[in-house]
């Protein structure tokens, strides 16, 4: 069972290039004493698939989503719809119940052109790097005088990736986007934030 005030849905590009962005989604959620979640949790396959995917949002107390991947991809030359999809299922729910919704983007304006629906909230800008998640994580998350320094934040980062690069290498993988490897990055980075006197509730 999720607590809902600590869970924190996940709605981000599934690519290599933003695979140290994610990782360093992770470690700043984790050392917040946040417990993220995200469609890797949700089986592929069998049916209902959407209906979970709603599921799991609801349960969550906030959603983070990253808008940055706006042009085609893959070979059909595409864009990729499932994010601001699910962005839309996390507005309804917030509509309904105690819900946050934060919206991120690399580059600034952009959100005004690909999602114009969307004027009037704000972006949190990250710029591509893990510097510019670990702002936006403290800007959303962060309460005044109790979240950990930005250099204990890129700290705990670098140590979650030589974990997550451990786990890639032993299953012969290239990225951390499979549920396996979601799951045991979640744990190292609650582990690594508790050794480090991170987590604030038992």
């Amino acid at each position: 069972m999720l607590l809902a005030d600590r869970a924190v849905f996940l709605n981000v590009p599934f690519d290599l290039k933003y695979r140290p962005l994610f990782i360093a989604l992770i470690a700043g959620l984790a050392a917040l004493g946040s417990e993220p979640h995200c469609v890797l949790e949700v089986p592929s396959a069998g049916r209902n698939r959407l209906d979970r995917i709603f599921e799991l949002i609801e349960s969550c107390g906030s959603s983070i989503h990253d808008l940055s991947r706006v042009g085609l991809s893959g070979k059909f030359r595409v864009p990729r719809f499932n994010m601001p999809f699910e962005l839309g299922l996390a507005y309804s729910i917030s509509r309904k119940q105690n819900h946050s919704v934060f919206v991120l983007e690399q580059a600034s304006h952009r959100l005004q052109v690909s999602l114009s629906d969307l004027n009037g909230l704000d972006p949190h800008i990250h710029d591509g790097t893990q510097d510019g998640i670990y702002r936006c994580i403290l800007d959303c998350f962060g309460t005044s005088g109790r979240e950990p320094t930005f250099t204990t934040l890129k700290s705990l980062g670098r140590r979650l990736g030589q974990a997550v690069a451990k786990l890639e290498h032993e299953q012969a993988l290239r990225d951390p986007f499979h549920p396996y490897v979601f799951r045991q990055a979640v744990r190292v980075a609650a582990e690594i934030a508790q050794a480090e006197g991170l987590l604030r509730f038992s």
